[in-house]
């Protein structure tokens, strides 16, 4: 029981550290796309950025799937824990380069 306790938390802490970068990357690409000159690469995102659209997308649509993986979590965690701490890393090294470049 504690083991699965101590995975849960782990994968709260993963849910809770994308929801902060997902905020956090909102403001960015709000910031340096749509006050600044530079341009969005993520061609999925680029239609939205600079839309209502954009902010729904990223602050409603994106929490609502994180609290949805929670809710799931006894089903999701055995699984796909492995790629959610990936996505976890490598939206963390995309802050760590979006601070570096573009704000240091």
């Amino acid at each position: 029981m504690l083991g699965r306790r101590t995975q849960f938390a782990s994968f709260f802490w993963m849910l809770t550290l994308i929801a902060v970068f997902n905020i956090v990357d909102f403001f960015a690409t709000e910031d340096l796309v749509t006050f600044g000159d530079h341009s969005e690469w993520n061609p999925l995102m680029r239609g939205l950025v600079g839309t209502p659209y954009f902010a729904i997308y990223k602050l409603v649509l994106i929490p609502m799937g994180l609290l949805f993986l929670w809710s799931v979590r006894s089903s999701v965690v055995p699984k796909y824990k492995g790629l959610i701490r990936l996505a976890c890393g490598v939206y963390a090294l995309l802050m760590v380069y979006t601070w570096v470049v573009f704000y240091a």
